[in-house]
């Protein structure tokens, strides 16, 4: 599955690049305009997997990428809030997986059924963090996935999803409140600048 399986509205900036929205503290905002993004593996992940954590447009413009980082870090961060603009490549030979698309949603149905015994186990190792206090595993089960080769795309570089991110503190849903992009390969990133 490549880029342009898709809706190219979903992608508005233009035809080779995509906006997306990371919200930060200051601090931490000076140390990526200086040095870049820096991805920190980890075996127990947030929700969808390894990688930089943005917001994107969605299909029909039902929410603002920039006010949902800006309503994330509010919410998750210390400090003076920051948003960045981080531009990605968007171009044909990128790859990526559309967690919400039918077709991977069928295969992600095996894939789960044959990995969740083992995503579990690898949860329970673990003591902190925040996919560990609601007990998600959807992080560590697309790891093992990707690990495993066991999807139609080996080596995204990037996973897009509609989700439910919690502004409010406590708050739980089902219902998608913003389109998350986790970049997984940084030399997609074409610009990254303070909004």
């Amino acid at each position: 599955m490549t880029l342009f399986n898709i809706n190219r509205a979903k992608f508005e900036v233009d035809e080779l690049s995509l906006e997306t929205f990371h919200g930060t503290t200051r601090e931490i905002a000076t140390i990526i305009l200086n040095e870049g993004f820096k991805i920190i593996p980890k075996e127990v992940t947030n929700d969808l997997g390894n990688g930089i954590y943005t917001f994107c447009p969605d299909d029909y413009g039902c929410w603002n990428p920039e006010e949902n980082a800006k309503r994330y870090a509010k919410q998750y961060k210390r400090g003076k809030v920051i948003v960045l603009k981080v531009i990605i490549d968007t171009s044909s030979q990128i790859t990526y997986i559309d967690l919400d698309d039918p077709v991977f949603m069928r295969e992600w149905s095996k894939i789960r059924e044959q990995l969740e015994h083992r995503a579990n186990n690898i949860w329970k190792k673990y003591s902190t963090g925040s996919a560990k206090r609601r007990h998600n595993i959807d992080g560590i089960l697309l790891e093992l996935a990707i690990k495993r080769n066991m999807l139609s795309v080996s080596n995204p570089d990037f996973v897009v999803k509609c989700t439910y991110t919690s502004f409010i503190p406590k708050s739980m849903s089902n219902m998608p409140n913003g389109r998350e992009l986790v970049v997984r390969n940084l030399e997609i990133i074409t610009d990254v600048k303070e909004v």
